[in-house]
């Protein structure tokens, strides 16, 4: 596949890659800075999760999952 210039997703800045989809090496140093610091602010018990990024299921929505659990045993 040829290498072409794209613009990078995160900052638009021109940058080399084989598709559209490309990140600049700027953009990924700071993405992959705070993914290391996110992790280092992690407690020590991976069963935390962040609410925000998996919503609390409805009662009906526990409830339709239990049946068709059920339904498939």
């Amino acid at each position: 596949m040829a290498v072409s210039r794209y613009p990078c997703r995160a900052c638009g800045r021109s940058t080399e890659g084989e598709d559209t989809y490309v990140i600049c090496p700027a953009c990924l140093a700071e993405f992959e800075a705070g993914a290391n610091e996110r992790d280092m602010n992690r407690s020590g018990d991976s069963r935390v999760t962040d609410d925000s990024v998996r919503p609390t299921p409805t009662p009906e929505e526990i409830e339709k999952q239990l049946r068709r659990l059920l339904d498939d045993w």
